[in-house]
């Protein structure tokens, strides 16, 4: 049997996307065995324009969500890293908003690789400036330093001012080699779609307390990541004058 190899390239991801939206009853047959016992993750290429610049993506989800009925959560995953470079940060809080509205799912963006967050240089800010998405004005300062992204000031003020505007962009983070951080995160992935209250039989009220969730949760997202992978100036600065 004849087979068409395509590189990783845009056109070859369409194509295919194209092709399993009308195969839908393909996969939809594949996966009706596992709905009952198991938890499905769907794995999806890495180019964004998939997302939001095309609908065969969010066809075949919305098709598997009406037809087998699952409760699907969109977890889109940026590199941690990219919160030194500001330019590359509001890019990346663009695409996010773009794929949240695109794609019309539950949806969580995450800070991955958060051990290596400060590869590339130390932050200018604490860690839940950049998780919270507030305040972006302060970005204008570490972005007027830049000469190539000065020229663009108009035009990235008005990106944080949408992104603002809708308010709807937030991060968590995710350390893939630190048991904990995962299974906070699959906690919120499971409260974002309703997972976690399947089986469960309670009042109203057990149910409201489920879906409060735990209040330390922003620690655990933010202040105990921000202590084990962040440099501490102030602690830095201790250290080098204890051994004076």
């Amino acid at each position: 049997m004849a087979c068409l190899s395509f590189s990783n390239s845009l056109e070859g991801l369409v194509y295919c996307m194209d092709y399993l939206e009308k195969n839908i009853d393909w996969l939809e047959a594949k996966l009706k065995p596992l709905i009952k016992d198991h938890y499905i993750l769907f794995d999806f290429p890495g180019q964004v324009e998939l997302f939001f610049l095309h609908s065969s993506a969010k066809n075949v989800i919305m098709k598997l969500v009406k037809k087998l009925n699952l409760r699907l959560t969109a977890v889109h995953l940026v590199d941690a890293h990219l919160c030194s470079d500001p330019g590359k940060y509001v890019s990346a809080l663009l695409l996010s908003l773009s794929t949240m509205l695109h794609m019309e799912l539950p949806h969580i963006n995450v800070l991955s690789k958060i051990d290596l967050i400060e590869s590339y240089g130390k932050l200018a800010f604490n860690l839940d400036f950049y998780t919270d998405v507030e305040n972006l004005s302060y970005l204008q300062y570490s972005l007027d330093q830049d000469p190539r992204s000065a020229k663009y000031r108009k035009l990235t003020k008005e990106i944080c001012d949408v992104v603002e505007d809708y308010s709807l962009v937030n991060f968590a983070t995710l350390d893939i080699q630190d048991k904990e951080s995962v299974g906070n995160l699959v906690k919120l992935i499971d409260k974002s779609n309703g997972y976690i209250f399947a089986g469960i039989e309670a009042s109203a009220v057990e149910f409201s307390k489920i879906a409060v969730g735990p209040v330390d949760w922003d620690y655990y997202r933010v202040a105990a990541v921000q202590e084990k992978y962040m440099k501490d100036d102030e602690n830095f600065d201790d250290d080098e004058h204890s051994g004076d």
